[in-house]
């Protein structure tokens, strides 16, 4: 059956098709589908070329001149390919009072999360500074504070309690709290204290701060001291040097005398010459700061490791160092309890002197403290530290100073260990005295050293303190915490990984160039021939040897200096508190004996204060001015 209508056939050669306009009308206005919609005409042009002159699944007929007029536009359009095309609109995020724009709820949920976790971040940071700052404005109104618990800070990533390298196993939680308390403090003694390349790199630091030193005052030597010279660093704790004449090295007897004023005054202008002409702007080290305190000091940090060095114009120490050594062979126990106590400092922010906390010695001075005043039946480390925070957090700090050697408390008031020079100007009002809240503890290498004159947060430490105890003997308790001490010191472990890391790096470095020169060496050793290189390299190896025997000579000198020097001291110290008794003793038996006379005469007793009995013979005289004279008759008569 044939249609009734014919089917009009345009013979033009650009004919206006069907498929041009849907091209023009679906395909034109998108370009970036331009290339894909080119290789499907494309294909659709070569198969319509192909059936020329047949039928389409349609029944429609294509003439080549179709074929011809498609390739036409095809080709126009892809001329007009190299014209650049517009960017597609975006939406411009503008930020509001509420913060930033983001398109949808699960952007801004991730965005408020991570702002609220940098924000917690930063007040754990300033927390422990505004703290200790409204402590020191207390202090210098010469007024009260609150004591606040401090809060460790925290680290930019976070740690499983569990994964902590102190922690123990699952299967090795079977015993009791205090004793798995033990092992934890012992694994963490071993974690804080320096590796074998955090060693090399705080040993290699130390050479270069002595050589740079040493090129710029011939004359000084830079004699290390603190934590580094007593056995008791932490990885990341400061290197102290101590600025001295060399010919006071040379004399261990003048060493350990302090210097005089003109002395000070002549290594002050020494310290100021180095830091303004040399270490200043020196390239080795980083924010290098020069700062007048009781002893002078310039501190800054080495670029390649990051410790922090300080320069100090201190008296000598080698008296404190002989203590702190016979303490540590006493008590065994002290040394891991020590790192313990100093990272817990350390994560609060609350072992900055210089903002009112407390320093090594300090602290170490407090453990010993407790243990000689108040020992712990278990005599380790977790009775130990235990012991340590209940002792300070009781401790009554207005009414009672401590002694260490000889082992008492003394009335605040009346038994004070100033010098007379201070006590002068305190009473000509030059001089404000401490604060009432203030700790008093005697230094046992110096009586007239307060070790907590600097420590203004005292009353934050013992606020924290009683946190921590009570926390951590609930945990004991229960025993069920992945690890005891994560209260005390777990966030020291991320706050110091990034740095820890760079300093073990930096003594890897440094072993491998000093492994590297000791093969050089070695080399030019093997292959040396001459005869006169070999004797004098065995003369050098002879005088070498001959320096470090009588460095080793000097330094054995010195401390046998210090032990006798601590032990006249001591027995100084014990007899003087012997006199005290026996005047005490003597107080008592008169007063009691004058007591009893009154008793019996009807008269005032013998231990009245001067004062008051002129004030009271003067009252009775106006009163009753025969009086006196009979009671002096009766008591010659009696």
């Amino acid at each position: 059956m044939q249609s009734s209508r014919t089917r009009l056939i345009c013979r033009a050669h650009n004919r206006f098709t069907p498929s041009i306009v849907l091209w023009q009308h679906f395909v034109a206005p998108n370009p970036p589908i331009l290339n894909n919609q080119q290789r499907l005409s494309s294909s659709a042009t070569g198969t319509t070329g192909a059936s020329q002159g047949r039928a389409t699944d349609n029944g429609l007929t294509l003439d080549p001149h179709e074929t011809s007029s498609l390739q036409q536009f095809e080709s126009e359009i892809a001329a007009s390919e190299d014209i650049t095309l517009r960017p597609a609109p975006t939406i411009r995020k503008t930020p509001t009072a509420r913060g930033h724009w983001f398109e949808t709820k699960v952007e801004a949920s991730i965005a408020k999360n991570v702002r609220t976790k940098y924000d917690s971040r930063q007040a754990s940071l300033n927390a422990s500074e505004e703290l200790l700052a409204s402590a020191r404005a207390a202090f210098e109104l010469s007024s009260d504070y609150e004591g606040i618990v401090v809060q460790p800070m925290a680290s930019r990533k976070a740690i499983k309690e569990s994964s902590l390298p102190w922690c123990l196993k699952d299967e090795e939680r079977t015993m009791s709290g205090i004793d798995r308390l033990a092992i934890e403090i012992e694994r963490f003694y071993e974690f804080a204290r320096p590796t074998r390349y955090e060693n090399v790199a705080r040993k290699h630091v130390i050479k270069q701060v002595q050589s740079h030193v040493r090129q710029f005052l011939p004359d000084h030597v830079l004699e290390v001291f603190g934590s580094e010279r007593t056995g008791i660093p932490l990885a990341m704790s400061d290197i102290d040097f101590r600025l001295i004449w060399r010919s006071r090295v040379t004399d261990p007897a003048q060493a350990k005398l302090p210097p005089t004023r003109s002395e000070r005054s002549e290594a002050m202008k020494d310290l100021r010459e180095l830091y303004w002409t040399n270490l200043r702007r020196h390239k080795a080290y980083l924010l290098p700061k020069l700062r007048y305190a009781r002893y002078p000091l310039i501190s800054m940090q080495d670029r390649q490791s990051g410790l922090d060095v300080q320069i100090v114009l201190s008296n000598d120490t080698s008296i404190s160092r002989v203590i702190m050594h016979d303490y540590m062979e006493q008590y065994p126990y002290l040394r891991p309890v020590y790192y313990v106590v100093k990272t817990m400092f350390d994560v609060r922010g609350l072992s900055d002197v210089f903002r009112g906390g407390f320093g090594s010695y300090s602290l170490f001075m407090m453990i010993v403290a407790s243990v000689r005043h108040k020992p712990n039946p278990r005599n380790d480390t977790a009775g130990a530290l235990i012991n340590f925070l209940s002792f300070w957090r009781d401790f009554d700090t207005r009414k009672q100073g401590i002694s260490i050697e000889p082992p008492e408390f003394f009335d605040k008031d009346s038994d004070l260990f100033i010098t007379d020079e201070v006590k002068s100007k305190i009473k000509a009002g030059t001089v404000n005295d401490l604060p009432s809240y203030m700790l008093s503890l005697r230094d046992p290498a110096d009586e007239t050293n307060n070790l907590g004159r600097r420590g203004i947060a005292i009353k934050h430490v013992q606020a924290t303190f009683s946190l921590l105890l009570r926390r951590l003997r609930a945990d004991m308790k229960a025993n069920q915490r992945p690890s005891l001490l994560c209260p005390l010191v777990g966030h020291s472990y991320m706050l110091d990984y990034e740095r820890r890391g760079r300093l073990q790096d930096y003594g890897r470095k440094v072993m491998r160039q000093t492994q590297a020169g000791l093969a050089v060496k070695a080399k030019a050793i093997r292959d040396a021939e001459d005869k006169e290189t070999t004797e004098k390299e065995a003369m050098d190896k002879e005088t070498m040897g001959m320096a470090v025997e009588q460095e080793m000579k000097e330094e054995e000198e010195t401390l046998r200096l210090a032990r006798e020097e601590r032990d006249r001291e001591w027995q100084r110290l014990a007899k003087a508190r012997d006199e005290r008794l026996r005047l005490k003793a003597e107080s008592l038996s008169l007063l009691e004996h004058g007591e009893a006379t009154a008793n019996i005469l009807d008269i005032p007793a013998v231990e009245e204060d001067a004062s008051t009995k002129t004030m009271g013979a003067q009252d009775e005289g106006q009163s009753r001015p025969n009086q006196p004279a009979e009671v002096t008759i009766e008591s010659k008569s009696s």
